[in-house]
């Protein structure tokens, strides 16, 4: 069983893994939002509905003041930032715990994979004594660098300056006051749902496998338990539709395309859009832009050079031969498909996760960075044309690409969650 928030970029690759599972003849199921059911509906998988998430806490007085993915997105803070979406979650506890309670029962699954954000789940498996996996798209904290590297949630170098790296060695203890009031909160609402149980570590020597690979994460020694084992990408992916494959096809002068997607919950302000329209139009490239479509008010008078679309998908036109460079903002899902097509990228982080993986890959010479506050038109089309041109991001991006290639992905994921299934966590820390 699968348990995860209808968030595309979360359920990629779960979506992957339960369709091989299927396809290997387990009974599978996927517990998730009704508004995810077509993603699920190409699986094989059982559809369990799971409505008890932003539903029920959406319409709260705090939620209407504070949260906002527009509010996120804006952010200066990366620490604020991080801090809100953990407070959402800590508010979305309960009812998601109380509201799995009956499916677990109903259902009694053998084996659970969980989406690492859904720690209610994994205290409920601990409580009913329900083996389980947690999915990531990236290492995080689950195996901590030590102080020479920057650390998880930072937006550091790894050639850090001496101020950089005082905080990066201080930050376990900076972070303490700054997180302690929502920490509290969590530890009080799971112990309130967990009926005072001991509440365990949901992570130390339970099954974690990650979906991405080293050389885009920063190597370190992994514990038995943690799996890296690169991108879980479907085998039979989506396709191009007829017109997309023919305006991708069609380039004429044989200059390219540039591609820009900020996935589904990164919210841009109309500066930004427009400095984002004017730098890529002095390119003189075809510009590609999978823009949600509530988003689209604030794009006006594109240029005929670009292409706005609501939803593409994704591998297929990275998997292009005229892609040349990726605009993103730097979620695992999207560097791992650009990379593993060897394409450059122009990072613009905006939350979360994605400001140290903006990071990253300017440290392995696959790509640049914008900085959201701040940029403006000669930024984007200088680097955009740095990108083009020197052909050592090309090259590095090649290397990477490799690495993915060999890196064991939906196959290996597969094995491991049948030995999981068979022989139990004991199996991985023997």
């Amino acid at each position: 069983m699968f348990v995860s928030f209808p968030l595309l970029g979360h359920t990629k690759q779960m979506i992957a893994l339960a369709k091989e599972l299927v396809e290997r003849g387990y009974k599978v199921s996927f517990v998730i939002s009704e508004v995810a059911k077509k993603w699920i509906s190409t699986t094989g998988a059982e559809f369990i509905p799971w409505e008890s998430m932003v539903e029920q806490t959406e319409n709260t007085e705090h939620n209407k003041k504070d949260f906002s993915w527009q509010n996120i997105s804006q952010e200066q803070s990366v620490l604020r930032g991080e801090n809100m979406i953990f407070e959402h979650l800590i508010n979305l506890y309960v009812p998601m715990y109380k509201s799995l309670i009956p499916i677990f029962e109903k259902h009694s699954p053998d084996l659970l994979i969980i989406d690492r954000a859904v720690i209610p789940a994994m205290d409920l498996a601990q409580q009913m004594n329900i083996p389980y996996i947690v999915q990531s798209r990236f290492l995080g904290n689950f195996v901590k660098t030590n102080a020479e590297y920057p650390r998880f949630g930072t937006s550091y170098s790894i050639k850090m300056n001496l101020w950089q790296r005082c905080l990066n060695l201080l930050r376990p203890i900076l972070l303490l006051p700054y997180f302690a009031l929502n920490d509290i909160k969590l530890n009080k609402v799971r112990t309130q749902c967990t009926g005072n149980k001991k509440l365990n570590d949901l992570y130390h020597q339970q099954l974690i496998i990650v979906g991405t690979s080293f050389g885009i994460e920063i190597s370190r020694p992994l514990p038995p338990w943690v799996q890296m084992i690169g991108p879980i990408f479907s085998k039979t992916p989506e396709l191009l539709d007829d017109s997309l494959s023919q305006w991708l096809a069609d380039d004429l002068e044989g200059k390219g395309v540039i591609y820009i997607a900020f996935g589904t919950l990164a919210s841009m302000e109309e500066w930004q859009a427009k400095a984002l329209v004017a730098g890529l139009e002095k390119s003189k490239l075809k510009v590609l832009w999978s823009l949600p479509k509530k988003q689209q008010h604030i794009i006006s008078n594109l240029p005929s050079s670009f292409r706005i679309e609501d939803f593409v998908p994704q591998q297929a036109v990275l998997s292009h031969p005229n892609v040349r460079v990726f605009v993103s903002h730097c979620g695992m899902n999207s560097l791992n498909e650009a990379l593993y097509w060897a394409k450059p990228i122009l990072a613009l982080p905006f939350f979360g996760d994605q400001h140290y993986n903006a990071a990253r890959i300017v440290d392995i010479g696959v790509g640049l960075k914008l900085n959201k506050q701040k940029f403006d038109s000669d930024d984007v089309t200088e680097k955009i044309n740095i990108l083009l041109t020197n052909l050592t991001y090309k090259e590095a991006a090649n290397d990477i690409s490799v690495i993915l290639k060999n890196s064991g992905g939906l196959n290996k994921a597969a094995d491991i969650v049948e030995k999981m299934l068979f022989e139990g966590i004991k199996y991985f820390i023997k």
